[in-house]
């Protein structure tokens, strides 16, 4: 079964900025642990809107994509793939998913932020639907200062493995070695 990994760029991103293209690069060097990486182009990335980006995900994968699969979300992209998971019919899993900057609260929220902010996610959907969870935040994020309640929420609400960066700030750099490691380490292997 060919092994995919699929990922959902930030907030004002592009497949073409922060560490994506370098990351597809690194991952498709031998042994490549996915078949397929599909960075999809995000409609509307300065003003993104729940329905737009989570219809533009059932769009391109369906409403359930195959078990083999793997997330990666960055900032936006961890809450577009939330909702997208909770909305997959029950019974159906994926492989994983590693969220890079995740939050459910953010210090200063703009408008169009506050849907993201106050529209309910079904999280146990979210965790049926998942299989294995790791989250990579950082001690340094400008957007979510208390990291530690952010650890704490992600733990509570799916029982994610979170990983702290110092440093790390909102993980935009071209280069992101440890959003890189937290792929290989826990989805480097194909499964059996």
């Amino acid at each position: 079964m060919s092994r995919t990994l699929v990922v959902v760029h930030r907030w004002a991103g592009r497949p073409n900025t922060d560490f994506y293209p370098w990351l597809e690069e690194k991952l498709r060097e031998p042994p490549a642990p996915f078949d397929d990486i599909l960075t999809l182009d995000m409609p509307e990335p300065a003003t993104p809107t729940i329905d737009g980006w989570v219809s533009t995900l059932t769009r391109t994968l369906g409403p359930v994509p195959p078990p083999s699969t793997v997330f990666l979300g960055h900032s936006v992209g961890c809450q577009t793939l939330l909702r997208y998971l909770a909305a997959m019919p029950e019974g159906h899993r994926v492989e994983g998913a590693v969220f890079v900057s995740g939050w459910f609260e953010v210090d200063k929220p703009w408008a169009s932020l506050r849907p993201w902010l106050d529209t309910p996610i079904d999280f146990a959907r979210v965790r049926a639907a998942l299989g294995r969870t790791v989250v990579v935040l950082s001690d340094s994020d400008p957007f979510t200062s208390d990291w530690r309640r952010n650890r704490q929420l992600w733990e509570e609400h799916l029982g994610a493995e979170v990983i702290v960066v110092p440093g790390g700030r909102h993980f935009n750099n071209p280069r992101e070695p440890a959003v890189l490691q937290a792929v290989q380490s826990h989805f480097g292997a194909r499964p059996r």
